[in-house]
C-alpha cells in the first residue's frame, strides 16, 4: 500500500511538471535551438567552440524539436529533485508514515518560486535544459554522503560504474554547478572520508575523479579561451561587462530597499541555520544543513566576476536553501506527518494544476500566433498582425513577438509589412465569437478569424480618432 501510494504521488508530480514542459511556448533562443542552429550544432562542430554544456545543449535541441521529449524531461528532472530531497530527509531519520512531506513541500517551493526564477526555469526551455538537470547531482551527492556516514554499505559493480559516469556527465550542464561539484567532492574527501566504509571510500575516489574529468572536458572547450581573454561578445570572466554581473543585475532589477531587506533576511536565515545546526544532536542533520547552506553560496559566487548573470543562475541556490527549509520542517513536524501530509499534498496539487493551466494558456497563444502568421502569409496585406500573450509573468519573453527575428524567420513570409500587435483580450474575443459557428475546414475558420481581427482594428482606430 505504501509503495503504491508513493508511486502514485511521484507519477502525479511527473505529470504536473511534464505538462508544463509540453505546453510552455518556445521563446527566443528556443526557436533558435529548435531549428537551423540546433540541427547544425553537433554535425558542423559548433559545439567545440560554443560552450562545454554538451548534455545541456543536446537536451535543449531535443526538447525544442520534440514536444514529447519536453514533457518527459520536465517531468523527469523536476520529479528527481523532489524525490532526492525526500531521500535526503529519510537518511536523517526514517519517516513514521508514507514519507512524502518533504516531497510535497519541495514541490510547493518550486511552484511558488519567485516569478523571475520561474520565468527562466519553467517558462523557458533553454533555461530549463541547463539549470534544472545540473541541480540533481549535488543533491544526489549529499544523499550518498548521508547514506554512507558511519556505516558500511555494499554496492554492486554496475552501480559503481553508473555513479562514476554520472559524476562525469553531471559536469556538462552549467559551469557554476560544475565548479560546485568539484568543490563538494574535494570537501567530502578531505573532511568526511574517515566516516565512510571501505566500499564508499573507493566510490568517493571515483566521484572525485569523475567530477574533475568532467570539469576538464567542459573547460577545454574553445569558447572558454575566448572568454578568458575577453574576446567573447556575450560572456566575460573579468566582470568587465559590468551590466551583466550579479551585483549589477541586482542593482538594476531591484530597489535598494528590496536588496537591503532580502540581504538582511538572508543573513538571518544563514545565521539561524548555523546556530540551529550546532545545537541539534543529529550529526546527519547538521551535515545536511551546513553543506546545503555552504553549497548555496558557493554555487552563486562565480557570478561576482562571471557574466552574464540572470535569475536562472539563482535556481540552484533557491533549491538548496529550499531543501534546508523543507527537511527541517518535515523533521520538526514528524509526529504529525499523517495529518499534515494531506494538506501539503493538496497544496502541491492545486499549485501544480494552476501552473499547468498557465502553461496551457501560453501554449495555446503560441500555437495561434503561428497559425495566424502562416495564414497571413497566404493573403495580400500591407499589415502583419501579431497576437499578444495575456501576460508575461511566467515566461521569459525578452523580445515581443513582432520584434523577434527567430519567429519572423520561421513563420513570417514578408517581414516588411507594417507590424501591428493585437491585444490578447481583443483576439480572444474574436475567438469567442466564432466558437459556436461551423466551418468546413480550418482555412475557412482562419479567414473568419482574420475578418474579425480587421474589424477589431477598425473599431479601435475609430475610438482613437474620436478621442482626438
Amino acid at each position: 500500500m505504501t509503495r503504491t501510494a508513493k508511486l502514485s504521488f511521484y507519477f502525479i508530480i511527473f505529470i504536473i511538471f511534464g505538462l508544463v514542459g509540453l505546453w510552455m511556448p518556445l521563446l527566443g533562443d528556443d526557436l533558435h535551438w529548435g531549428t537551423y542552429f540546433g540541427s547544425n550544432y553537433f554535425p558542423q562542430g559548433i559545439f567545440l567552440r560554443y560552450d562545454g554544456r554538451y548534455l545541456g545543449d543536446f537536451l535543449i535541441i531535443a526538447i525544442t524539436k520534440i514536444k514529447l521529449l519536453s514533457f518527459i524531461a520536465y517531468g523527469t528532472f523536476m520529479t528527481l529533485i523532489v524525490f532526492l530531497v525526500q531521500k535526503i530527509r529519510d537518511q536523517i531519520k526514517a519517516p513514521k508514515s508514507l514519507g512524502l512531506v518533504s516531497s510535497s513541500l519541495m514541490t510547493i517551493a518550486i511552484l511558488i518560486a519567485p516569478k523571475i526564477i520561474f520565468q527562466q526555469i519553467l517558462g523557458w526551455h533553454s533555461g530549463f535544459a541547463n539549470y534544472v538537470p545540473s541541480v540533481v547531482f549535488p543533491l544526489f551527492m549529499l544523499y550518498l554522503v548521508l547514506k554512507n556516514y558511519d556505516q558500511e554499505v555494499h554496492y554492486y559493480r554496475t552501480i559503481i560504474i553508473l555513479i562514476f559516469l554520472a559524476s562525469i556527465m553531471a559536469q556538462f550542464f552549467a559551469e557554476h554547478v560544475t565548479v560546485l561539484n568539484c568543490f563538494n567532492s574535494v570537501l567530502v574527501w578531505i573532511f568526511l572520508r574517515k566516516h565512510f566504509g571501505t566500499e564508499f571510500k573507493k566510490i568517493l575516489n571515483w566521484i572525485l575523479l569523475g567530477n574533475f574529468i568532467g570539469a576538464f572536458l567542459m573547460f577545454i572547450n574553445g569558447a572558454y579561451l575566448k572568454i578568458l581573454f575577453g574576446k567573447d561578445s556575450y560572456r566575460s570572466v573579468s566582470g568587465s561587462n559590468k551590466t551583466d554581473t550579479m551585483i549589477s543585475y541586482f542593482k538594476t532589477q531591484f530597489t535598494p530597499r528590496t536588496l537591503i531587506t532580502v540581504g538582511i533576511l538572508l543573513l538571518i536565515f544563514s545565521l539561524f541555520v548555523i546556530w540551529y545546526s550546532t545545537k541539534v544532536k543529529d550529526v546527519k542533520l547538521r551535515i545536511a544543513n551546513l553543506s546545503l547552506l555552504l553549497s548555496g553560496f558557493v554555487v552563486i559566487t562565480p557570478f561576482l566576476v562571471v557574466s552574464p548573470f540572470g535569475a536562472r543562475c539563482m535556481f540552484a541556490t533557491y533549491v538548496l536553501f529550499s531543501t534546508i527549509v523543507t527537511i527541517n520542517i518535515d523533521l520538526l513536524t514528524d509526529t504529525y506527518e499523517k495529518y499534515i501530509f494531506p494538506v501539503f499534498a493538496l497544496m502541491a496539487l492545486v499549485l501544480g494544476v494552476r501552473a499547468d493551466l498557465i502553461a496551457r494558456n501560453y501554449g495555446q497563444t503560441f500555437n495561434m500566433q503561428i497559425e495566424y502568421s502562416q495564414y497571413q502569409n497566404t493573403i495580400d496585406s500591407k499589415n502583419q498582425y501579431y497576437l499578444q500573450y495575456q501576460d508575461t509573468h511566467y515566461i521569459w519573453l525578452t523580445t515581443l513577438i513582432q520584434d523577434d527575428p527567430n519567429f519572423a524567420q520561421l513563420y513570417i513570409k514578408n517581414n516588411n509589412r507594417n507590424k501591428i500587435p493585437i491585444n490578447y483580450y481583443d483576439w480572444v474575443d474574436v475567438q469567442d465569437q466564432l466558437q459556436n459557428k461551423h466551418f468546413a475546414n480550418r482555412n475557412d475558420y482562419m479567414k473568419a478569424f482574420n475578418k474579425g481581427i480587421l474589424e477589431k482594428v477598425k473599431l479601435i482606430q475609430q475610438k482613437e480618432k474620436q478621442k482626438q
